[in-house]
């Protein structure tokens, strides 16, 4: 196994790495040669929130260690390495906001190890790049741009395919003049709408210290060459990028206003696409129970299955408007827009994704404070506070109670005991009822009502997923008795508490 103590060291290590996988058969690799099927350098560029930033050994101790990778530390503070048997990888948090993973192992694994780090707790996410920022680096004075790819699918929101347009594009293009390629195909109209790029691979430098890398929209790099330097300079001008855009974000968030999202809706049903933009799946990995407020107009409180934070979404035919949770990060708006350039429409404009004229399309937000009002309907308040349980599910904690739910949803300072009696309702409503195979309400020692959920998420992406996903559809058919939508009697509220369906369990034995 190699040691490493500092980053002079890991920097050292990594452009031999490097180097050694640009050389096949002693031969310089040329434009066309595959970066991914071989040992390329990969660098994964993850936003890290909360604990990950206060303490990030003792976080990713606890993250890793659940999936059975050993952490230590080296000489220099903040540089970690991550071993999970013969596989190593180095993880450095020198940045506070965007820590850098980096690996020259096989590809599957690394990704599988990656994938386990950011789908765990909501404290380390991927670094979303949109199409402007890939296409931004692909302009760089210092860059070439030699491949293209574009990878569209407006299938999932979709419930017919469509006969006058494009449903699908899968499209990898290399070449020395792969800009100019990318440009004439705008200007043909050949794939209307549906030229998002999903990554670019640029060569920087010159013939003796080069770098050849592919940026993905996720944040991931591979790369090849002889200067570990000219990646970090590609590094940079992402993360430079990627500073400016979430600054002007956070600026936003923390002022009274929304973002307006201009939309061409390319879907034949936008109902149907709200459901599914919303039902926890991919590839938005939103979770939220829309509400029609409107012929073709929807809000939804919807929770980012990245970070386990909420934001409110109003939808219509001419766009999406959007507001930040307090503690929602910027990238929760940058991964929804780019989400609709890949999958409704790629001439997506919004200000959200260029930061400087940004005030331009922000909004007011409305002046009413909270997600629901104490005269409000039980299936408002359950459209709301069941989001936030399942909001706290997904950053890992398996206790919510009544106060838990309103302080997320109002502030601390706005928990009256109307708006608790109601966050109970709901919430006993589901534990009796259609979250009884996830929920159970527990007493403590002093008396007071809580939940617990029965077992934590699943730790494989895709089984979490889905199981999320299981909880939606049975939150909407609460939301549905709760609006008295239901189509037999028995599914109506209960004439009688809801606790005296199910034995509750005393807080010691929780």
């Amino acid at each position: 196994m190699l040691t490493i103590r500092s980053r002079r060291d890991l920097s050292l290590l990594l452009e031999r790495q490097m180097t050694a996988a640009s050389t096949r058969g002693g031969a310089t690799p040329s434009i066309d040669d595959d970066i991914e099927g071989r040992t390329a350098l990969k660098t994964y560029l993850l936003e890290a929130h909360g604990r990950m930033r206060s303490d990030p050994l003792g976080a990713l101790q606890d993250i890793a260690g659940s999936h059975g990778i050993t952490v230590s530390a080296t000489d220099d503070p903040g540089l970690y390495t991550l071993q999970l048997g013969e596989l190593q990888l180095w993880l450095d948090t020198a940045s506070e906001r965007v820590h850098r993973l980096y690996s020259a192992g096989a590809a599957k694994d690394v990704d599988r190890i990656h994938e386990a780090l950011v789908s765990g707790t909501g404290q380390l996410e991927c670094v979303w790049l949109p199409p402007s920022t890939l296409e931004k680096l692909a302009h760089h004075e210092a860059a070439k741009m030699v491949l293209f790819s574009l990878r569209h699918d407006r299938r999932p929101l979709r419930r017919t395919p469509d006969e006058f347009g494009i449903d699908s594009v899968t499209l990898r293009f290399w070449g020395p003049r792969a800009k100019e390629t990318l440009e004439k195909l705008r200007r043909s109209e050949v794939l209307p709408g549906a030229t998002s790029v999903y990554s670019v691979r640029m060569r920087v430098g010159d013939d003796e210290r080069y770098c050849l890398a592919e940026v993905f929209h996720s944040g991931k790099i591979t790369a090849i060459g002889t200067s570990f330097g000219e990646l970090e300079r590609i590094v940079n001008f992402l993360l430079d990028d990627h500073e400016d855009r979430t600054v002007a974000l956070e600026a936003i968030r923390k002022s009274p206003r929304r973002l307006a999202v201009p939309v061409r809706w390319t879907v034949d049903d936008l109902g149907y696409a709200v459901g599914r933009m919303f039902g926890g799946a991919e590839p938005f990995r939103l979770w939220g129970l829309a509400e029609q407020t409107g012929p073709e107009t929807y809000r939804v409180r919807a929770v980012d299955l990245d970070v386990g934070r909420t934001a409110v979404f109003e939808l219509d035919r001419q766009g999406v408007t959007l507001e930040l949770g307090p503690r929602a990060p910027a990238s929760v708006a940058v991964r929804y827009v780019s989400a609709l350039q890949y999958h409704v429409n790629a001439d997506t404009q919004s200000d959200v994704l260029a930061p400087e004229p940004l005030l331009q399309l922000a909004l007011p937000m409305t002046s009413e404070r909270g997600a629901f009002r104490e005269t409000s309907g039980l299936a408002e308040v359950g459209r709301a506070v069941l989001a936030e349980a399942c909001s706290l599910l997904v950053r890992g904690q398996t206790t919510v109670s009544a106060q838990s739910l309103v302080e997320a949803s109002h502030g601390a300072d706005c928990a009256t005991e109307a708006l608790l009696n109601l966050a109970h309702r709901v919430m006993s409503e589901a534990a009796a009822y259609e979250w009884r195979a996830w929920l159970k309400p527990v007493v403590s020692p002093e008396g007071k009502a809580s939940w617990r959920f029965n077992d934590m998420l699943p730790i494989d992406a895709t089984a979490r997923l889905r199981e999320l996903g299981r909880l939606n559809r049975a939150a909407q058919q609460l939301v549905g008795r709760l609006a008295g939508t239901g189509l037999a009697k028995w599914l109506q509220l209960s004439l009688f508490g809801p606790e005296a369906m199910v034995t509750a369990l005393a807080g010691d034995d929780a």
